[in-house]
């Protein structure tokens, strides 16, 4: 089988069209029916692959015969063939002539007398871009210049489609960049770490593609899931021990769902990272993966503004706290204490057969119930700012008639301390407001779990109990779990109505010199 027109002319032909249409499936479109015809031919498909892969991506034909145009050309699309293997093998270096195609022994119906077919490889620098196939019906081969000439017009198909893809690749590149700059407005616009995760979920799946996405972030010895979006139910929780891994199967803990395999980043913001976001992509991607560590590096800035904010409210409440507890220990309970010592005196000067001296006493009783627990107030109100927390603890017997029990009392930071005392309180506040007359028990021990060592606060009442599914914001256990998921603590309340109430807290203890980080 020899050349109609002159080879020239179709080179020619061919990089005319080439450099008209930049898409090269639009551009392979038109030169197709060209080129059979210069050819002399009247069939011709090409695959072409994707990305960095010999996966096919995409197929263009013309004059395809009815069996392998059927159900839009489906034949030509699936299977595999002798010259794809032979391309991925490196075999298919050139033009050359397939005599035993595998596809077109398997169409079946009419084949338009197709027998062989001629087979060009795509190739840039050594890189497999995909196929070109030519066919004629009868059993004539290609001669030697038919197969140079095709070989010339695959290196220029070539050359375009290593051209389109560059041109495909920058086009893609700033519209990501552009979407990551919108994307990291709004997350610097939310003031809630639920929020921020849902936000990034959100704009993982529906604007940089992925096919699911999910957000962790760690609570004492586990990975807790706050966000989960795309394919599949997503993970929940996942035990903490051991290193984190950087890309995961679908059947592995921190995998977000669906079958494409994951990518596992860390936030930034601690050390280790107390939070990680799980994305899923079909094909590894190398600027997706550093568009999604640029992303984690702003939801790491936005969750660090979000604690700031939140420290800075929780430092003007501290100081509020303070100013009430000193003009109630300067105003109310040193008033308070002037009309006990006034009572007394009238106590000694009333005689005690007089009914009068029962009213004073009763009336120095109540002064002096009522001094003890200004006192107490003012001390959960302003508690001491430093040391251990098991003589904080302890303080809260006297003045709350509890069973303090401190069987560990490790180096704590201020925040772990402050809000372990904090829970502490609200627990017992609790439990003496709904459970009056009943025992409360609180303990501080040290356990270990997965290995490690951890700090395990406990405040147990045998009071009425209640539902915890069912309760008001008013028992403040609200406040208890935020405080504890401030410092990465896990607190759970174990209650049910008739059987009390029990309230732990779990702490991990760092392994550096016993100190707990927030």
């Amino acid at each position: 089988m020899r050349v109609r027109d002159d080879p020239v002319s179709i080179l020619h032909t061919v990089a005319a069209t080439l450099n008209q249409v930049p898409d090269v499936r639009e551009a392979m479109t038109r030169i197709l029916p060209r080129l059979t015809r210069a050819l002399g031919l009247h069939t011709a498909w090409m695959f072409l692959f994707e990305t960095g892969s010999t996966q096919v991506a995409d197929v263009a034909y013309t004059g395809l015969p009815p069996a392998l145009r059927e159900r839009r050309a489906r034949p030509l699309r699936e299977g595999a063939c002798r010259c794809q293997d032979s391309f991925r093998a490196g075999e298919l270096t050139r033009a050359v002539n397939i005599v035993r195609c595998t596809r077109l022994k398997r169409a079946t119906g009419d084949k338009g007398g197709l027998v062989f077919h001629a087979s060009v490889p795509l190739l840039s620098k050594d890189r497999r871009l995909g196929i070109l196939n030519v066919a004629s019906p009868g059993r004539e081969l290609f001669s030697a210049e038919v197969l140079r000439v095709l070989s010339a017009v695959g290196q220029q198909v070539a050359v375009a489609v290593e051209r389109s893809g560059l041109f495909r690749e920058a086009s893609r590149r700033a519209e990501m960049a552009g979407r990551l700059e919108q994307a990291v407005a709004r997350i610097y616009r939310l003031h809630a770490e639920g929020d921020i995760a849902e936000e990034v979920v959100r704009t993982l799946t529906g604007t940089f593609g992925f096919r699911s996405a999910a957000v962790f972030t760690q609570v004492a010895f586990s990975w807790v899931c706050l966000a989960h979006g795309g394919r599949g139910p997503g993970p929940r929780t996942v035990p903490g021990s051991g290193p984190l891994p950087t890309a995961m199967l679908p059947s592995e803990p921190f995998h977000p769902g669906g079958p494409d395999p994951g990518l596992l980043v860390p936030i930034p913001g601690r050390d280790p990272p107390a939070a990680v976001i799980a994305a899923a992509i079909p094909v590894r991607d190398a600027f997706a993966e550093t568009v999604l560590a640029s992303y984690a590096a702003h939801v790491g800035l936005a969750l660090t503004n979000v604690t700031l904010l939140s420290r800075q409210a929780e430092l003007g409440a501290l100081l509020e706290r303070e100013r009430l507890a000193r003009e109630l220990h300067d105003a109310i309970s040193q008033r308070l204490f002037s009309s006990s010592l006034d009572l007394a005196a009238l106590a000694e000067e009333v005689p005690r057969e007089l009914p009068a001296h029962a009213l004073v006493e009763s009336a120095r009783t109540h002064t002096r119930a009522a001094l003890q627990e200004m006192r107490a107030l003012v001390y959960q109100l302003a508690p001491p700012k430093s040391g251990p927390l098991g003589p904080l603890l302890s303080a809260l017997a006297p003045r709350s008639g509890v069973y303090i029990a401190v069987e560990a009392d490790p180096p704590l930071s201020d925040p772990v301390r402050m809000a372990l005392l904090r829970i502490a309180q609200e627990a017992i506040q609790n439990a003496l407001r709904h459970a009056p007359g009943s025992p409360v028990s609180v303990r501080l021990r040290e356990e270990s779990g997965s290995g490690l060592p951890y700090l395990v606060l406990t405040v147990e009442d045998a009071g009425p109990g209640f539902d915890p599914r069912r309760v008001s914001a008013g028992l403040g256990l609200g406040s208890m779990h935020e405080r504890a998921r401030a410092v990465r603590a896990e607190l759970v309340v174990d209650a049910a109505p008739g059987r009390g109430t029990r309230v732990e807290v779990r702490v991990p203890t760092s392994a550096a010199g016993g100190g707990l980080t927030p």
